[in-house]
């Protein structure tokens, strides 16, 4: 079975949890929903293009292994805008800034600096978008990627991947033991290496039998109104590499 994997390195990057007031605090690893996000803006997919971001939620299987979760740091927002309105939207932020009725807005943010992860993709129906179509919009994505907020580009090229393997699990091992020793050693030098994880969706096949769940609010109800449900998480510790 073909597996599509890809390289998620960036210096700062930021996995947002459920935003309560002015504060806006990250996971430790990236959501399934800012997965399929940056594939969906490498396929060149408009937010308003709620059939094939529901293709895509309904079509593919995801897993990501951590290799570096970063070291946690806040930052702290002002930022004006104008008041929402019903029916009312802004195509840019100049237009925005021309409203009269401008109010300021604070914000704490949480980001990660050195995240370093492994993402997978396989079909999860025969009608999945083929995985050969999203790696070479990885290689060559019609709009711009990063890694949680648009202040995160990436540090590294993704250099999607498909693997033959029997499992997800097999994959992410067989590829790792091809990596380059450079990248390896790089990942190394960013710190927690060696405690790496790999989270799945809970309904995977040929998921390890021992892993915590976990809940989380990033399964794509609306790209559009930018709303997001519950989903289980599953979560697997690896043992230490060096051990």
């Amino acid at each position: 079975m073909g597996f599509l994997l890809f390289t998620a390195y960036a210096p700062m990057g930021s996995f947002g949890e459920t935003a309560v007031g002015e504060q806006r605090m990250s996971w430790p690893r990236p959501g399934r929903s800012a997965v399929f996000g940056l594939v969906a803006a490498a396929l060149g997919i408009e937010r308003t293009d709620e059939a094939a971001h529901r293709s895509m939620e309904t079509g593919l299987y995801y897993a990501s292994k951590t290799y570096a979760a970063g070291r946690p740091f806040v930052d702290f927002h002002t930022a004006q805008t104008p008041k929402a309105r019903r029916g009312q939207t802004y195509p840019t932020r100049r237009e925005e800034l021309k409203a009269t009725d401008l109010h300021t807005v604070l914000s704490r943010r949480e980001w990660r600096a050195d995240v370093y992860f492994m993402v997978s993709l396989w079909p999860r129906s025969e009608d999945a978008i083929d995985l050969e179509v999203i790696a070479k919009a990885l290689r060559y994505p019609e709009f711009s990627l990063y890694l949680g907020r648009k202040s995160a580009p990436f540090g590294l090229p993704l250099n999607p991947i498909i693997v033959e393997a029997p499992s997800f699990m097999e994959a992410f091992e067989n590829h790792e033991h091809g990596e380059e020793e450079a990248v390896l050693k790089h990942i190394k030098r960013i710190g927690n290496a060696t405690h790496a994880a790999i989270a799945f969706d809970e309904d995977a096949p040929g998921a390890p039998r021992d892993y915590r769940v976990e809940r989380r609010r990033d399964a794509v109800v609306s790209r559009t109104r930018w709303q997001f449900m519950d989903r289980s998480e599953c979560v697997v510790l690896l043992k230490d590499s060096e051990e």
